[in-house]
């Protein structure tokens, strides 16, 4: 996921590639990262759920997440300004939310970027 995402950065200054090759790879990049997020809250939710405290707290109203429910937050980062389906209670948890955000906010900004010169090469 690390050199997809770098990849991607990269090819917005390459002016040879085709003009949808950044767009179609945003378009596969942006589900498999965000599964990827959910899977990994999930994950370590897991890992400390047997001493009973959870490094991410979510709005459910008292009841225990499922698996669903990780990724449904994950998923809810890209329609809100910022990540607020789903909370760190400690420090690790909070630097993930943080990365998870920069990721998100980067892709929707090359998926930006690349739509405005699509919209400005068909003009010329």
């Amino acid at each position: 996921m690390a050199m997809q995402f770098i990849g991607l950065n990269v090819l917005v200054f390459d002016s040879v590639s085709s003009r949808f090759i950044l767009v179609t790879q945003l378009l596969f990049f942006l589900p498999n990262s965000l599964l990827v997020w959910g899977w990994i809250y999930w994950r370590l939710d897991q890992v400390d759920s047997g001493r009973q405290n959870r490094l991410f707290h979510l709005d459910l109203d008292g009841k225990a997440p499922r698996p669903i429910d990780y990724f449904v937050a994950s998923f809810s980062s890209v329609f809100s300004a910022s990540i607020s389906a789903i909370k760190g209670t400690s420090a690790r948890a909070r630097i993930l939310i943080l990365a998870h955000g920069f990721v998100i906010s980067d892709v929707m900004g090359l998926t930006l970027s690349r739509a405005i010169s699509l919209v400005q090469s068909q003009g010329s």
